[in-house]
């Protein structure tokens, strides 16, 4: 199918780059990541996760008829686990589970959200949110040197505003074959590309969402606890993981 904005080979590319493993052997810690807009400049240190996964270990998208084929339910949660040869206990059951449940969660008036189970539907998804006719393109942290470093102190060396009107982030999920779960965001946002060097040499382009009005936000958010601000007094900026996705339309 061809791809009025987005090259297919390359987000296909791109995806494989920054899916995780079903099994998931670690998580990212949720109190890394988090900086206020007037963190992010040249000279800031901050520690951060920027290793990328073996592509050969992880899992791929499904050609979208193969995917539309499985059933994508937790009504459907014990053929699954028979399909894919899972143990009912075991945490990769768990994490299945726990993934059907977030995607059938509803969304709120504010946000829309989705989950998507091959590239076509997630492609097809994020365009029905930006508009048919509107150009968009996708962003991901990537790693420019192989580290065996989970995690390490990285310093931005470079610091530039991307432009953006409107935003969806997708966060891969636990899965035997790749799943995206996505949402779009509101309430004003900029996205900002940081050129970042780890403590070994290692360099990477790293990508922060910031949230410019924060009193919307719960006042027991993580973020303010890790910055020590209370809502709505300043922007809250997150750090977008290797695994995540983030759409942009310009």
């Amino acid at each position: 199918m061809a791809l009025r904005f987005v090259s297919l080979f390359l987000l296909a590319n791109l995806l494989l780059l920054t899916c995780i493993h079903a099994h998931m052997d670690h998580m990212e810690d949720p109190k890394l990541g988090y900086v206020t807009i007037n963190d992010l400049q040249v000279g800031k240190t901050i520690t951060i996760h920027v290793r990328t996964k073996d592509p050969s270990s992880l899992p791929h998208f499904l050609p979208r008829q193969e995917a539309d084929s499985i059933p994508f339910s937790v009504e459907e949660f014990p053929y699954l686990l028979r399909l894919f040869k899972i143990s009912q206990h075991s945490p990769q059951a768990k994490a299945i589970k726990n993934t059907l449940e977030d995607c059938e969660s509803k969304s709120t008036l504010e946000v829309t959200k989705f989950c998507a189970t091959s590239l076509e539907s997630l492609v097809d998804s994020v365009r029905a949110i930006f508009g048919p006719q509107s150009p968009f393109k996708v962003l991901a942290t990537t790693t420019f040197k192989k580290s065996n470093t989970l995690l390490q102190n990285y310093t931005f060396l470079q610091v530039k505003e991307v432009s953006s009107s409107k935003t969806v982030v997708c966060h891969n999920t636990p899965y035997p074959y790749a799943v995206f779960y996505c949402h779009d965001l509101q309430g004003g946002t900029k996205v900002f590309e940081v050129l970042v060097g780890g403590e070994h040499g290692e360099k990477a382009t790293a990508f922060f969402i910031c949230h410019m009005d924060t009193s919307s936000f719960a006042p027991d958010h993580i973020a303010f606890r890790v910055l020590g601000i209370k809502p709505g007094t300043s922007s809250v900026c997150h750090y977008i993981f290797p695994q995540g996705l983030l759409w942009v339309r310009s």
